[in-house]
């Protein structure tokens, strides 16, 4: 028997005896306790008080035979299942409009800023950006990042959302997505990558990329937002403005009087 199936049983509210003896069951069919507790590991000492839970979980159904055996029949597993996904959307449906009213209350402290830890959560509060843009997203990020939201991103362009932004060692990025001039004068520390996404003018997320496992920080702040988004977009006038050598030239000349200035 599969531990990974029994763990996964377990988030269906059965604890490990339950589980055991419910998957028991279902293999070797209607059965009686001692079977049972031989082909789960159960011990017999357990079993009935086990066998006795499935059963008022709606798990088996019992019945005595003529020796006066309790003999138990499990509920086939399409039935339990049904249920339990019911009672999963159910909890769910609740659940999400319980929490959607907590965010709708009134005299809700505003939070400017908030930090998003972990590659996983990073990534997917990107896609859930994306997934709720209705207008626009604009971005600015490199090529791991993008890679990982690149489904997202062309869902969004299929729906009408537009898609703009500055892409960063990408090869070929989708329509609207201008690709950066490549300029290493002015580096940040450590060389680590980045990524800007604001989705509709409302929600930001911005901070290191998700593949190096650090913080990105979320805002619906409208200065927050304009700022970044103000920055990507002269960004992108700037890359289009640079069309030849001599340009670039130029740029990657201002761009070392800048930094060295700063660092005097």
């Amino acid at each position: 028997m599969k531990d990974t199936m029994l763990d996964k049983l377990q988030k269906f509210g059965l604890n490990l005896y339950e589980a055991k003896a419910y998957a028991s069951l279902l293999k070797i069919g209607t059965s009686n306790a001692y079977k049972i507790s031989k082909e789960s590991g159960i011990p017999r000492a357990r079993i009935y008080d086990v066998l006795e839970s499935i059963t008022k979980l709606g798990l088996a159904m019992v019945e005595e035979s003529s020796e006066n055996v309790k003999i138990y029949t499990p509920v086939p597993s399409k039935i339990f299942l049904e249920r339990i996904k019911k009672e999963w959307e159910s909890d769910y449906e609740e659940v999400k409009s319980n929490l959607q009213d907590l965010e709708a209350e009134e005299n809700k402290q505003d939070i400017y800023v908030f930090t998003v830890k972990g590659k996983e959560n990073i990534v997917a509060y990107c896609r859930q950006l994306l997934n709720e843009a209705d207008q626009y997203v604009i971005i600015s990020m490199w090529n791991q990042m993008y890679e990982l939201l690149l489904p997202e991103l062309e869902e969004c362009k299929e729906r009408g959302c537009n898609v703009l932004g500055i892409s960063h060692d990408i090869k070929n990025p989708i329509e609207g997505i201008e690709k950066h001039f490549n300029s290493k004068i002015h580096n940040m520390p450590e060389n680590m990558h980045w990524f800007i996404l604001s989705a509709d003018g409302k929600k930001l997320l911005y901070g290191y990329s998700a593949e190096i496992d650090k913080d990105a920080f979320y805002t619906e702040d409208s200065s927050h937002i304009y700022l970044m988004e103000d920055y990507i977009l002269h960004d992108m006038v700037i890359n289009r403005l640079i069309e030849n050598k001599v340009d670039k030239d130029r740029m990657t000349q201002m761009m070392q009087e800048f930094v060295r200035k700063i660092k005097e």
